[in-house]
């Protein structure tokens, strides 16, 4: 098995139960939520005392995604990041991709964020928890709106960091990539950018979701790993234009393997002002190219299937642009355990 092939089922298994673990750990109340806030105020005040510059608690905690160790020891030089969530095939529930990530991990020996120790001490803060938050605020005295902030801060910070600390290639547990995600907007930029990673060197376990506004090659081209780890779901949202989607796609880093069908796509995409459109040109008669035998006669080209890539929409994907709609942004109350 190859470090970037699918979940097995073993893993599957073992990353539901990680999920039904961590939603009955999660605070339910205000007492859950104040033992946590006071786990908080207990870390910051050993850390105060080790002479550590943290004057409260929010300094403490970002020091923590600042200056903790985002590696583990005990784990391999691959490095897995995530991203939102799916059912992928012979899964009985919707699983969050960070418990993928984390099942795999343990299995094969990747680094995952949430089990280093920078990452794992501010998973148990819970901070994007309502019971924390608001015993951070009433019984410690800090201002809500810096409170309600302190969870995407933090996250990024130690996001950023740990993507920096890559060593090579990488695997993104993820079927589309949202603009807003941490591994959209914090992640994946710095991979891109990285001696060590770049687009040749991060892949992807999930199997890409068929987009059923694009036609089946350009959405084969985009399912392609270089390719996903630049494109965006927000780039080809059906509610903007394939004109809109050609922009994107044209400064994207393309492989020299796809560079032919790369042109192809944003010569088919900047000739329609819309999906309805872009698809009803693939599916006009053309008249073909050479038809000396049929002078006059349009014929229909046949298209190749695309390679099949996983469940279709609304097939055992819960990914929002397999429905063929983009998501609200995630709030700045999230979930745990859902995006970061």
């Amino acid at each position: 098995m190859s470090f970037d092939s699918p979940p097995t089922r073993e893993e599957i298994t073992e990353a539901v139960a990680r999920q039904h673990a961590y939603r009955q750990a999660e605070p339910q109340s205000q007492e859950a939520g104040e033992s946590v806030a006071q786990r908080i105020y207990t870390d910051w005040r050993e850390a105060h005392a080790q002479g550590r510059d943290v004057p409260d608690l929010v300094s403490f905690v970002r020091d923590v995604a600042g200056t903790g160790s985002v590696t583990r020891e005990d784990r391999g030089e691959v490095r897995a990041f995530w991203s939102y969530m799916s059912q992928p095939e012979g899964a009985s529930e919707p699983i969050g991709h960070r418990y993928l990530a984390q099942a795999c991990g343990s299995s094969r020996g990747f680094q995952v964020l949430e089990d280093t120790p920078a990452g794992s001490r501010l998973d148990s803060y819970q901070l994007w928890n309502e019971h924390v938050k608001d015993a951070l605020v009433r019984d410690y005295g800090l201002d809500e709106e810096a409170v309600n902030a302190l969870a995407p801060e933090v996250w990024s910070t130690v996001s950023q960091r740990y993507a920096e600390a890559a060593q090579g290639p990488v695997v993104a547990f993820a079927t589309d990539i949202a603009a807003f995600s941490v591994l959209g907007k914090d992640e994946l930029p710095r991979l891109l950018a990285h001696e060590q990673v770049g687009k040749d060197n991060i892949r992807f376990p999930l199997p890409a979701p068929r987009h059923e506004h694009l036609p089946p090659e350009i959405d084969a081209l985009i399912a392609d790993d270089a390719m996903r780890a630049q494109v965006l779901m927000e780039d080809f949202d059906p509610e903007k234009s394939p004109k809109e989607f050609a922009a994107k796609l044209g400064g994207v880093d393309v492989p020299e393997r796809l560079r032919d069908d790369h042109q192809a796509a944003l010569r088919r995409l900047q000739l329609a002002d819309s999906y309805e459109e872009l698809n009803a040109k693939a599916s006009a008669p053309q008249p073909a190219a050479v038809n000396e035998f049929l002078p006059g006669v349009a014929v229909r080209p046949v298209a190749m299937p695309a390679a099949p890539r996983g469940p279709a929409a609304g097939h055992g994907v819960l990914n929002p642009a397999a429905a063929l709609s983009l998501p609200t942004p995630m709030p700045v109350q999230q979930s745990a355990g859902v995006e970061r």
